[in-house]
């Protein structure tokens, strides 16, 4: 695993190394060509995008000149290529990756938005070969490049049954099969149900999204307790004698996991947020260059699969009388029809 302490420049300008930063940084040193990539493959998406910034000097406040969108990218200044490998090192195709500002960027962050320059590519990927990144600077023939494996699938073998009952505490485990190269799991459980409002008679699709993983386990049978489902909707759906909701007949519940390769995995385990603002930060990157070590984030690989579940009735019925969620107005999912 190869680790790296970021220098403080590029910490605070870059949020997605996921560390603390001043907000003024003054430097008289000459300017040196750093490069952040963010790349994570998965087989089963059309298409495959590749985040890459680069790092900048400023005698200003290095949060206002994050927020300039021209200084964040190379634009036309570099060529970004994906090379595929089969097992036994044969490079098999290379393909010259496209750029996009379609997809905007979340608005809450420190880097320009909504707009963003995006790497992309829409060949298929296959999960038993190899893929390489080739970054080449064309004023300076710089060269960064990355390597990952691609994470295969998985499917979630328990719970077994169609409906899951959410009524009890007992400790209950959610188990799926190891996917090829994955290195660890992130499990997650949503919940899904329909708001009406009472005045306009519109009916809304809502989920909520709860994290049953803190971070990403290496178990494939993790334990979980069943009520914690009633606990976080009841903390998390504001009260709102607006509106009326109702249960869902079928998919009401459901249970994804992520699996992630080597590299995806060392990134978070070491990308936690350091609460000092002047300390480096221990971060891990697998993005290579042979000419300086100003490069960091990540290229790895992930992948999904999820399964959809009723609610048993006394589920149902802990959520639409359960002194805890009476006051959410739920019912129950024949209601709304009638």
């Amino acid at each position: 695993m190869k680790k790296r302490f970021l220098p403080f420049l590029f910490v605070c300008v870059t949020a997605i190394l996921l560390t603390a930063c001043s907000k003024d940084f003054n430097s008289n040193a000459p300017y040196r060509d750093a490069t952040i990539v963010y790349g994570i493959i998965n087989a089963d998406d059309d298409v495959q995008y590749v985040k890459i910034y680069k790092g900048f000097l400023t005698n200003d406040n290095a949060y206002d000149a994050a927020q300039i969108y021209d200084s964040l990218y190379y634009f036309d200044k570099i060529t970004v290529d994906l090379e595929e490998y089969d097992n036994h090192g044969h490079k098999i195709h290379t393909w010259r990756l496209d750029t996009t500002t379609a997809i905007p960027r979340d608005l809450n962050g420190d880097l320009s938005a909504p707009k963003q320059l995006l790497y992309v590519i829409d060949q298929p990927i296959d999960a038993n070969n190899i893929y390489k990144l080739l970054i080449t600077n064309k004023e300076t023939g710089r060269i960064v490049t990355a390597e990952t494996n691609i994470v295969g699938t998985t499917m979630i073998t328990s719970p077994a049954t169609q409906s899951v009952d959410i009524s009890h505490q007992s400790q209950n485990y959610i188990k799926y099969m190891k996917a090829a190269n994955a290195s660890a799991y992130l499990i997650r459980q949503y919940f899904y149900y329909d708001e009406k409002d009472k005045s306009t008679g519109v009916v809304t699709r809502k989920c909520l999204q709860r994290n049953l993983s803190a971070g990403p386990t290496t178990l494939t049978s993790y334990p979980y307790n069943p009520l914690g489902l009633y606990d976080f909707i009841c903390s998390s759906i504001e009260v709102n004698g607006n509106v009326d909701r109702y249960l869902l007949l079928d998919s009401c519940v459901c249970y994804e996991i992520w699996a992630v390769n080597e590299p995806y995995y060392n990134y978070v385990q070491t990308s936690t947020i350091n609460s000092s603002v002047v300390m480096d930060h221990l971060v891990y990157t697998n993005i290579e260059c042979e000419d300086d070590d100003l490069v960091f984030g990540f290229f790895g690989s992930r992948r999904s699969t999820r399964n959809a579940y009723r609610l048993n009735q006394s589920s149902q019925d802990l959520i639409v009388t359960g002194l805890s969620s009476r006051k959410l107005n739920f019912h129950y999912w024949y209601e709304l029809e009638e």
